[in-house]
């Protein structure tokens, strides 16, 4: 397979980032000693930027935002000497997300916790398997 039929099968294959790059990534393999996996490598990385760069564009476009240049990068915070910077990156981010729901795994984890203990025999067994699943008191 020479190198046109190769970028005509990764473009067919939906692989267009590969195929952008794969002639640049080439030459620089065959310039300096670059091992087959990280050639590879280097052309899946691309494929995945390209990718994330898409989907970030296509999620601006169906967001339909007033002004789709501006960012939090170039947003005027003095204008409102209140707003607390951090707890809007902070909710621009989605970590509040990450934290609320590993906080309440993490109480969920320990009421079960509590619950598993407390129905268990005495001997340590399951009171399902015990012989006496109501021990004398």
């Amino acid at each position: 397979m020479n190198l046109i039929e190769l970028d005509r099968a990764l473009k067919q294959l939906r692989l267009g980032g590969m195929a952008a790059v794969l002639e640049t990534h080439l030459r620089q393999a065959q310039s300096e000693p670059l091992a087959p996996i990280d050639l590879i490598s280097c052309l899946v990385s691309d494929e995945l930027a390209r990718r994330g760069e898409r989907l970030l564009e296509r999620r601006k476009k169906q967001a339909q935002f007033r002004d789709a240049q501006k960012s939090l990068d170039n947003f005027d915070f003095n204008f409102n000497k209140k707003m607390n910077r951090s707890l809007v990156f902070d909710l621009a981010t989605g970590a509040f997300i990450a934290r609320l729901v590993f906080r309440s795994t993490w109480y969920g984890q320990k009421s079960l916790g509590a619950g598993h203990r407390t129905s268990r025999h005495p001997t340590g067994l399951p009171r399902a398997l015990s012989r006496n699943p109501h021990p004398a008191r």
